[in-house]
């Protein structure tokens, strides 16, 4: 067929594509809630019009943008409005501010303060953190790529090559440690991963490997000058079978290998000062004895347990040897998968190039943790965290914690902080919440934990980096040496900002996920334990009374501008009216007067003309919408107002929102003609961390009945409370 005969063919085509996207965009709705379709569509190649059109479509349908579309517009380079955001994992939340309006560095800076938690995440997606390094590299963000690549590189093999060669100028600057690799297999493959999982830990790797067989040899007379000497084991190469031999003569054999090691083992302790890490040798792929073969002479399994029990027993004799578990390493990985046939008979290559990689990175945590020893306090917040629910809103008896979903999964949390504490880590109790929150684990029959379970607490409305730099000083130990447990990401954001040297992992959402997950957590993993440890936390609770010392001081400002604070204030309507009546109904600490008004009551107020109001605050910051979180309800008198009710959700406590709303508030009743504004605080059990909300605030006090306060605000001559932390507008 001549050529001119297929010239128009691609403009057909390009037009047919284009008349499918058209069809999919324009039946969205139904496409989404069959999951077809779209799934298939290229969206690299369709305009960003179009995109919108797309997302416009599912709304005029009150159709929710699924996940699953939302990431592959964000993997082909849209971007998706800020709404949507909240229904999004943080890495997409990424990925859309990278691909949204705005100037490189005005992202940058916006990627600057999320970056911390996108490398402790450890749910990230592949594709997506791939992605996120590729945008980082193409706008030049050469630290921010290699810092994400670095700590992604186990979820997303490949990921380095997308940072380009400032990987090498990364590692190059780091601290430098040289390793001395021996094994009974070929360790070229380990050596060449050291370097990436030892750089996302903080150090150069200067690998040196030993000749091939030359394993007893090294042990015995160890080389100077390397500041860990890491032994790679595997089976074939310790104890290659011989099927010849009887079975009794194989296990002579074997108990003869191992010993020759058990005696190269305490050579080495004898002659070397640094360590030495050894892994076990992981489960068998498949059994040489099939049912047997945990028992029978010939058994693998058998050869693996009697090889590992030796390893173990030389630890327990010397601390230079560290122990690896491989089956604990390679646990994400399935059996099968852990080795490779061709790799083994083409270089004697032992493991997979999935379980290098994560053998790699066990030895690497096993030289930090050494380096720098495990943790040694756990502190941890309460709501939502130790328990289910808020106690100063919801109450004791409201608690989810016990033997029922989804209280059963925070008491297993509990559980595992219990475990922790026995192996000698201490608990410290980290929560924004009036002091009283402790008596919970008292009052609670679900309740694990206790209250002389903490070795300290700082239980208060204070920042919480604040408190942790206190309980550091009282208890005598680094921050470095604290991990911090939060369901909030503003809470992990601020301790990240202003005490980088806690750890603060990204705790999964599900609360079921999290008693394991803080069990596979190395940096709570003990190097070794003794009797002492179990005392220890006793022992802390007995000093920290008598050690007293001032904590440093932090800027918390720079917190609340990193945040990117919105408060949208509107008049009470009738679809916010039953928000704003559960709030009423369940706020307990940031509550001015603790008025249950009813809805009845507010609907009335609102419905009232001029004499009277009702406004509700809704806040978004770069973490998400946290909905409508603070209202009041105001009488109106001509000149004069009193505010009847002035309330807020302790999730948003503290960051200056208060003030923001209530300027706006005041603005609002100027409007009116309002000259004068008067309030009352009235104390309560749970509320006294309001008490000096009107006088913070620049109100005058105006006397006092008993406990009751009274306070006026003149419109007229006084600015109202403002927050340079808090962008406020009005909703029409």
């Amino acid at each position: 067929m001549p050529a001119s005969a297929n010239a128009p063919s691609m403009p057909v085509v390009q037009s047919a594509i284009e008349t499918i996207v058209d069809e999919a965009i324009s039946a969205a709705p139904d496409c989404v809630l069959r999951r077809a379709i779209l799934p298939a569509i290229n969206w690299a190649e369709v305009a960003p019009v179009k995109v919108a059109l797309l997302i416009s479509t599912l709304a005029d349908a009150r159709v929710t943008v699924p996940r699953w579309l939302a990431k592959q517009l964000l993997l082909a380079g849209h971007a998706l409005p800020e709404n949507l955001e909240k229904t999004l994992t943080s890495a997409l939340v990424a990925l859309n501010r990278v691909n949204g309006p705005g100037s490189s560095s005005e992202k940058r800076e916006d990627i600057a303060g999320m970056l911390p938690a996108l490398c402790a995440d450890d749910q990230i997606e592949a594709d997506v953190a791939a992605a996120l390094v590729q945008k980082f590299t193409a706008l030049g963000w050469a630290d921010e790529a290699v810092r994400l690549a670095l700590a992604q590189q186990l979820r997303a093999p490949g990921i380095l090559k997308r940072a380009g060669k400032a990987v090498a100028a990364y590692v190059d600057s780091l601290p430098t440690v040289r390793v001395r690799l021996i094994g009974t297999s070929t360790t070229q493959t380990l050596a060449d991963d050291f370097k990436p999982s030892f750089a996302a830990l903080g150090w150069r790797a200067d690998v040196t490997q030993a000749d091939f067989g030359t394993l007893l040899a090294e042990l015995m007379r160890p080389p100077e000058g390397a500041d860990a000497h890491v032994v790679l084991l595997d089976l074939d190469g310790f104890a290659p079978q011989d099927w010849r031999r009887s079975a009794a003569d194989a296990s002579d054999l074997l108990a003869e290998r191992i010993n020759h090691l058990a005696a190269a083992l305490r050579e080495f302790t004898a002659h070397s000062q640094a360590p030495l890490l050894i892994n076990t040798i992981p489960v068998p792929a498949a059994p040489a004895a099939g049912f047997l073969d945990r028992s029978h002479a010939s058994g693998l399994r058998r050869a693996v347990d009697r090889i590992n029990r030796h390893i173990l027993e030389a630890a327990e004799q010397s601390k230079q040897i560290i122990v690896v578990d491989a089956d604990q390493a390679l646990a994400s990985l399935p059996i099968r998968d852990q080795s490779d046939a061709k790799l083994w008979y083409y270089g004697r290559i032992a493991y997979s190039a999935d379980a290098v990689r994560l053998l790699a990175r066990a030895f690497a945590e096993a030289w930090s943790s050494l380096k720098r020893g495990p943790a040694k306090v756990l502190a941890v917040d309460f709501d939502n965290t130790l328990w289910g629910g808020v106690y100063g809103d919801d109450g004791v008896e409201a608690l989810a914690c016990g033997d029922d979903f989804p209280g059963n999964a925070f008491r297993a949390l509990q559980a595992e902080c219990l475990r922790l504490r026995q192996q000698g880590m201490l608990l410290v109790a980290l929560s924004k919440n009036n002091p009283d929150a402790i008596t919970a684990f008292q009052t609670h029959a679900g309740m694990l934990l206790q209250p002389d379970d903490f070795a300290a607490t700082a239980i208060n409305w204070e920042p919480k980096p604040d408190n942790i730099r206190k309980i550091a000083a009282e208890l005598n130990l680094g921050l470095d040496s604290f991990v911090f447990l939060d369901d909030s990401p503003h809470e992990r954001e601020a301790m990240r900002r202003l005490c980088p040297e806690v750890s603060v992992p990204e705790m999964p959402v599900d609360p079921a996920e999290r008693p394991l997950w803080l069990r596979r957590m190395t940096r709570t993993w003990p190097l070794r334990l003794t009797a002492e440890d179990e005392t220890r936390a006793a022992l802390y609770a007995a000093r920290r009374d008598a050690e007293n010392a001032k904590a440093s001081a932090v800027n918390f400002e720079d917190y609340l501008k990193g945040l990117e604070q919105h408060l949208t204030v509107a008049h009470v309507s009738r679809a916010t009216l039953p928000r704003v009546v559960q709030m009423h109904e369940r706020t307990n600490q940031f509550n001015l007067t603790t008025l249950r008004s009813t809805e009845a009551e507010i609907s009335a107020l609102i419905e009232s003309g001029d004499r009277g109001v009702a406004i509700v605050g809704r806040v978004r910051d770069k973490f998400g919408d946290h909905g409508l979180v603070i209202a009041a309800t105001v009488e109106i008198n001509g000149a004069e107002a009193v505010i009847r009710s002035l309330l807020m959700s302790c999730r948003v406590i503290g960051r200056e929102v208060e003030r923001a709303f209530l300027g706006a508030l005041i603005e609002d009743l100027k409007s009116r003609g309002v000259r004068r504004v008067s309030g009352d605080y009235i104390p309560t059990r749970k509320n006294a961390m309001v008490k000096e909300f009107y006088a913070s605030c620049g109100w005058q006090s105006a006397g006092a009945d008993g406990e009751r306060t009274s306070w006026t605000f003149d419109v007229t001559a006084m600015q109202p409370p403002r927050s340079q932390f808090v962008a406020l507008n009005w909703e029409a």
